[in-house]
């Protein structure tokens, strides 16, 4: 049965994604997903769509295919059409001249490269789970949105009509996030001002052991550390019917494990935090933005638990006693984890001088970081040491750290062939070419290594589409399923030696 594949691009920027592309598309590739088995975070999902550009459609100088145009590419088989990626255009790279092939490649981004360029800023955030601390990060994103058709874009051509458009309502991406199980005591304390969203989620989904995702449909996804251990249904199985293996026997083993993590401690009530360090001069009728980054005498953040005054002195000249109260200000306008925000303003119509500009708050201090190890001493003497070393920012409990490491060792510690690609055309395995993706189990056997009955995770997906669509190459990451070894509730037989109950 034939596979169509289409196109759809929001030419209109009004969230309509329309079906414009299928005969002038040449090649497809994307990718989603994670780097390696083990991860947290998931790398930067991309597709590149080369395209017939004979006409001269896809020369955006010639016709408007602007960066940030949302775009999807589905599939058509059987009677069900099937989403595969969904981003944004990055740029767009025609061939140039007359007597060249006349092609044209659409590059493509995920939500996950506006992340990286927002600041991560948010209150004190304290008691709270990981899906909360994501939430709140994706909600200070700043994002191209996705329909800007019908609002307001102040002096730009179309968009700024006064009183027949409208303003941008609240953004908030696409996301499905599952609830965290690990509650922290405090988030964000190691923030820096350059701390990208994506750098601050990958910490907090790090602590959690989570994983950390953009979906087919451009959704950020966060799934918590029991999901692989839980979601045990079968998306497809495969027995030596596969265009090709990466295999290895004892890669993947671990037998020490060095964990960090970092006690707090909360300091007293009306601390000095942060302080100007010079005399500054504040322009006529001008307001100027300080950010007061808190650190302490090794560089390292301070968290910023509450804020109780801000103390400033303005004056006439940089130095002298001829203090000024009227048409100045010193306030806070954002209090963040590491750092506040403080606008300054001066009203008067002439030149003033900020002599004194003091904090003061109440300060949450990070430890040392505390070493957790975990070994298994008799695989350090019988295969040899294999170890890594994780760091889990946000995480300030003992007991929960060492659970963490247990667990790691536990289900690493034992050298075992392991599939870690799996590549099959869809001309053989259209359903699960098309179907199976993101953290999917599939379950393969493979008779001339005797890895029999095994089961995965996809982590990572790779598509390429070529030769007219007749050709659909998929390309699998995988990670083993840990459930099969580790006891269940209501799932597992009691009694049986081969398996052990998790440690968290």
């Amino acid at each position: 049965m034939t596979i169509q594949y289409s196109i759809a691009i929001d030419r209109d920027h009004d969230g309509i994604l329309e079906s414009e592309i299928r005969q002038q598309v040449i090649e497809l590739r994307w990718r989603l997903g994670l780097r390696q088995a083990y991860d947290s975070m998931a790398d930067f999902s991309w597709a590149r769509v080369t395209v017939n550009n004979d006409s001269g459609a896809f020369s955006p100088e010639r016709n408007p295919l602007t960066c940030g145009t949302r775009m999807r590419i589905q599939s058509l088989h059987g009677g069900e059409r099937r989403s595969h990626f969904t981003g944004a255009v990055d740029r767009v790279e025609p061939q140039a001249g007359a007597w060249g092939e006349k092609q044209a490649v659409i590059h493509l981004h995920d939500l996950q490269v506006e992340l990286e360029s927002s600041p991560a800023r948010l209150p004190p955030q304290a008691d709270v789970t990981a899906d909360q601390v994501i939430a709140a990060l994706l909600d200070q994103a700043v994002m191209r949105p996705a329909v800007i058709a019908g609002h307001c874009l102040i002096d730009v051509a179309g968009f700024n009509a006064i009183n027949s458009v409208k303003i941008f309502p609240p953004l908030r991406p696409p996301q499905r996030l599952q609830r965290g199980l690990t509650r922290f005591a405090h988030v964000g304390d190691w923030w820096r001002e350059t701390t990208s969203i994506r750098a601050a989620i990958a910490g907090i989904v790090a602590s959690e052991r989570g994983r950390f995702f953009v979906n087919r449909a451009g959704q950020a996804v966060f799934l918590n550390r029991h999901h692989t251990l839980t979601h045990d249904a079968l998306t497809a199985e495969f027995a030596d019917d596969i265009s090709g293996l990466s295999y290895g026997y004892g890669d993947q083993r671990l037998n020490r494990l060095t964990l960090l993590m970092r006690p707090r401690v909360i300091g007293d009530d009306n601390r000095l935090l942060w302080q100007l360090q010079s005399a500054l001069r504040i322009e006529p009728h001008s307001e100027l933005n300080v950010t007061a980054r808190l650190q302490d005498e090794r560089n390292q953040p301070i968290g910023l638990l509450a804020v109780d005054r801000l103390v400033s002195r303005f004056q006439l000249t940089e130095s002298g006693a001829n203090v000024i109260t009227r048409n100045v200000a010193a306030t806070i306008a954002e209090a963040g984890t590491s750092s506040a925000l403080l606008r300054i303003r001066n009203g008067r119509r002439h030149p003033v001088f900020l002599t004194q500009l003091q904090l003061y708050g109440r300060p949450l201090y990070r430890g040392d970081p505390l070493e957790i190890v975990a070994a298994d001493g008799e695989g350090l003497y019988r295969y040899g040491i294999k170890q890594l070393s994780l760091d889990l920012p946000a995480l300030s409990d003992l007991a929960t750290a060492q659970a963490f490491a247990a667990y790691e060792v536990a289900r690493r510690k034992h050298p075992r062939g392991v599939i870690t690609e799996m590549r099959i055309n869809a001309r053989e395995h259209p359903a699960a070419a098309l179907g199976a993706s993101l953290f999917d189990r599939l379950r393969i056997s493979e008779s001339h290594t005797g890895h029999i009955s095994q089961d995965y995770f996809i982590i990572a997906e790779e598509h390429h589409i070529s030769a007219g669509g007749t050709r659909h190459e998929t390309r699998w990451t995988l990670e083993p399923a840990d459930s099969a070894r580790f006891l269940i509730v209501n799932d597992s037989r009691i009694g049986d030696p081969d398996k052990v109950l998790a440690p968290y």
